[in-house]
């Protein structure tokens, strides 16, 4: 390790970082600062591989940090975090006393069945509703999030006409109802509003399904209303997000709920997916930098798989992995299938855990997404799974730790045991039941009658924030204004003072221009056209893979190279991606052509693709016509970023619109748009074996394309 954090003169973890275990090599203390995880943690290995055990181990030692927690145990296997285990067996293994102690003095280990009395009954409504404070784009995605689930759990396939219809048909309807300030109060009320909606919105709804349709959904809706599913909406405490942070006790929330009393997988899917909806909502009005809690899922494929499937949590899942970082909300996952889980959501982790994996197929499968988190060490990483034991895992976390760390995981302070549905009452602590039994609704009127809207933010400030990180952009202060519905001479007020703050900083585009705001945890610079998120494209290839690829390259003979590489160095290469339009005549017609071209960020020269280079055109000597950009290989796989997110960010010297003006200068296209994207590659210095002479090779990180000409 070159990095050592979050350790105090006797090498304990501080009240600032995770004891995840020790390394195999010298037993140095593994420590992950807890705000590490705010860009999620993820386990990946084999059956039988431990990491169960290590996702247990990181929930153990959010308690300790005092850092909520809500679980959901699809099988049993986390909700023995209630039980203690032998305290003897742990020191015997290396760890010390006080780390049971911590967990179990700090914990309030609750256990929640839904549709059952098993343990704490839990319940859903599925027809909360975001507040009237909430901007008008996120409100719509969370009622968008709930026809989703609906229209799942109702039996459509969501990527089926009928099920789009049926999608567009409730949403619709939800939209309506919110804009009103109305609510639905249950699955019946829905049926009859379906059967007879509101006289407005009739029209619109008539053009989206067929003629008997309504009567359809109607029908699926009333169903839910009686037998066992129905039990979901009605028997226990209600989720509320609010009270699984809850530390008004002094006890830090540990939530775990047990998926097993459910009977059907449908029921399963649908009581996730309101949960991700309800979790959505609750970061939107709870905005902050710091980690709020932890929301751990053991064994996610089922949840978040790739197109075309997609199952109801699915969409909210994937909002959850792009957006929760922003608002403190740190995603703990684990799955043996890499390849059944949707990449856009795998390219959001930052931290991973990959343990033993035996076959070929498994490796193979994590290949890809070992190179895009750690092309340096990839080719060791691969070479070693295979070898590692039970409960040794392998660490990339580049932010962290410029090497990879083996380590083995420490004993959980709990017992790691899978608890049938009819052992859970015997666990659930009476403290952790009696804390939850003043929020238990036994009747269904009473319980819905309660579920009120999410409040608005106390404070103008409080809300201008929410707004500015939910944007994620820099944004003008007649903007927050509109959908804050303030004046902007307020709204000016109070980011004059955020700014005075530290919390916020402002800016323009260019000289003269109009005046941005933005939170200054974001890093952006309108003035070089940083507005917000930026495309980083995922590295494919290791620096072992570069090294064996620039070979060809060396001069000497076949058998004998005169060159030899000493050094490689990852970085980033800043280029524009700009959408132009270019008029073309064809005898007496003119015609407007849309293109994609990309420019250097750095020296201003036009990129084109070749079968073995990407070539920087200081002067385009041939047609422009001839130029093909990086989006013409699909092995190019785009990432959005946020730029304090990426490490060794390069230095941009051609703003966005000294981009677009060379591109419109050289080939003479109007540009209608710039965005920046960034290359990875890999610098390889090579000396010449008996001379002094060094030259460098630069090929992308990607494809190995060498980069010539004026990069």
């Amino acid at each position: 390790m070159s990095k050592e954090i979050g350790e105090d003169d006797s090498g304990n973890a501080t009240s600032g970082s995770l004891f995840l275990g020790k390394t195999v090599a010298d037993e140095t203390e593994v420590l992950l600062p807890v705000q590490a995880f705010k860009r999620h943690f993820m386990a990946l290995g084999g059956s039988g591989s431990g990491k169960t055990a290590l996702c247990k181990c990181v929930i153990e030692e959010a308690v300790r940090n005092n850092v909520p927690v809500l679980i959901v145990d699809p099988q049993g296997d986390i909700s023995s975090l209630a039980i203690k285990g032998d305290v003897e067996e742990l020191m015997r293994h290396g760890t010390a006393a006080e780390v049971q102690e911590g967990f179990f003095g700090k914990a309030r280990v609750a256990i929640f069945t839904p549709a059952s009395n098993r343990a704490i009954p839990i319940c859903v409504n599925p027809f909360k509703s975001p507040s009237q404070g909430v901007p008008h784009e996120e409100a719509v995605q969370a009622i968008d999030l709930t026809a989703d689930s609906l229209v799942g759990f109702l039996g459509y396939d969501l990527n089926g006409d009928a099920g789009k219809s049926a999608k567009a048909y409730i949403f619709t309807i939800l939209e309506y109802m919110w804009q009103q300030g109305q609510r639905i109060g249950n699955m019946a009320q829905l049926a009859d509003v379906v059967l007879n909606p509101p006289e407005k919105i009739t029209a619109t709804l008539n053009g989206l399904v067929a003629k008997k349709e309504p009567e359809e959904i109607a029908r699926k809706l009333r169903f839910l209303t009686v037998g066992t599913s129905s039990l979901m909406f009605q028997m226990g405490v209600q989720i509320d997000i609010n009270l699984f942070v809850d530390n008004s006790d002094g006890k830090v929330p540990v939530n775990i709920i047990y998926l097993n009393t459910l009977t059907s997988e449908n029921d399963k899917q649908f009581f996730l997916a309101t949960l991700l909806k309800e979790l959505y909502c609750w970061m939107l009005k709870n905005p902050s930098n710091d980690l709020r809690m932890l929301f751990y899922v053991d064994e996610i494929s089922p949840y978040i798989p790739p197109y075309p499937r997609n199952p109801p949590p699915k969409n909210a899942y994937t909002l959850l992995f792009k957006q929760a970082r922003k608002y403190g909300i740190g995603l703990v996952a684990a799955t043996q299938n890499i390849t059944d889980i949707d990449y856009k959501a795998l390219a959001q982790v930052n931290t991973w855990c990959l343990g033993r994996m035996m076959t070929t197929q498994d490796i193979a499968r994590v290949q890809k997404i070992i190179q895009s988190i750690d092309p340096t060490h990839a080719e060791a990483v691969l070479q070693k799974l295979p070898s590692l034991r039970t409960g040794e895992f392998l660490l990339l976390s580049p932010d962290l730790y410029s090497d990879v760390v083996d380590f083995d995981v420490r004993w959980l302070a709990s017992k790691h045991l899978t608890l049938d549905e009819k052992d859970l009452a015997q666990y659930v602590p009476a403290e952790s039941r009696a804390f939850f039994e003043r929020y238990v609704q036994t009747q269904v009127t009473k319980k819905w009658a309660t579920a009120a809207h999410f409040e608005p933010s106390k404070t103008l400030d409080e809300r201008t924030q929410r707004f500015l990180r939910s944007e994620g952009k820099a944004v003008p202060a007649v903007l927050i204004a509109r959908d804050l519905k303030i004046s902007q001479v307020d709204s000016e007020k109070v980011l004059a003072s955020l700014v005075k703050a530290g919390i916020a900083k402002k800016g323009q585009k260019k000289a003269g221009g109009e005046t941005l705001y933005w939170l200054s945890e974001f890093n952006l610079d309108p003035s070089r056209g940083i507005s917000g998120e930026m495309l980083m494209i995922s590295p494919a290839i290791s620096q072992a893979e570069a090294v064996n690829k620039s070979a060809p390259l060396l001069k000497g003979g076949v058998f004998r190279k005169d060159e030899q590489v000493y050094d490689a160095e990852f970085c980033y290469v800043p280029l524009w991606r700009v959408r132009a339009t270019k008029e073309t005549r064809l005898l007496l017609v003119k015609k407007e052509e849309v293109r994609t071209y990309y420019v250097s960020g750095e020296t201003g020269a036009l990129v084109s693709l070749e079968k073995k280079e990407i070539v920087f055109h200081k002067l385009l000597s041939g047609t422009s016509q001839k130029l093909r950009n990086l989006d013409e290989d699909k092995r190019f796989a785009f990432v959005s970023r946020m730029p304090g997110e990426i490490d060794k960010l390069p230095q941009i010297r051609l703003s966005n619109n000294r981009a677009c003006q060379t591109l419109e200068l050289k080939i003479g296209v109007k540009s209608a748009s710039a965005e920046l994207v960034l290359l990875p590659i890999w610098s390889l210095e090579v000396q010449h074996k008996t001379k002094k002479a060094r030259r460098t090779i630069n090929m992308d990180a990607v494809t190995g394309r060498l980069l010539v000409g004026d990069v």
